[in-house]
């Protein structure tokens, strides 16, 4: 961090302009943004979660009307696990996994997406949270899934034993 505070304000401006406004990741963000507001200002809050590491979500938006505090840890743990195991990194991949984790535990995907906007973009609401996914990447999609499990309170070493087998029997 040091570095960065040592640059001259010049040199700051213009790396801070290459890495936040990398005209390759905008294209892939734009189309997802665009649709959904009137000025410029509403992007910021709208799409900011794509320039930031991890996000902060309200531990509220991850309560449930259907689902106990345990069965929202339990869905996102599988859900983290499955996306472990991909090989490619896509919209419809991402999307399966998170169908076959809903599938299995007899829930429907409107049980589960709230959790994933609030895990993911810190939001209860916002772009399409599978193409934010992907545009994060696995790296960091899978770090803020580990953060909202952290927010929740972790998982237990019984938990994590029964949900591993669980894991396994999910197609």
């Amino acid at each position: 961090g040091q570095w960065l505070r040592d640059l001259p304000v010049e040199e700051f401006a213009s790396r801070l302009k290459t890495w936040a406004l990398n005209p390759d990741y905008m294209m892939k963000i734009a189309p997802h943004v665009q649709g959904r507001v009137e000025t410029f200002s509403q992007v910021a809050p709208l799409a900011g979660f794509f320039f930031a590491g991890g996000v902060t979500p309200d531990v509220k938006l991850f309560e449930h009307k259907k689902l106990s505090p345990e069965q929202v840890r339990q869905v996102i743990q599988l859900i983290l696990w499955k996306l472990e195991s991909l090989r490619q990194w896509e919209k419809d991949r991402i999307m399966g996994c998170i169908q076959a984790v809903v599938e299995h535990l007899e829930l429907k995907l409107r049980d589960a997406m709230p959790l994933m906007f609030a895990a993911i973009t810190g939001q209860a609401n916002s772009v399409s949270v599978t193409d934010a996914m992907e545009i994060l990447g696995p790296d960091l999609t899978r770090f803020r899934l580990r953060q909202a499990l952290d927010l929740l309170g972790g998982v237990s070493k019984k938990e994590n034993k029964e949900w591993e087998k669980l894991l396994g029997s999910i197609a």
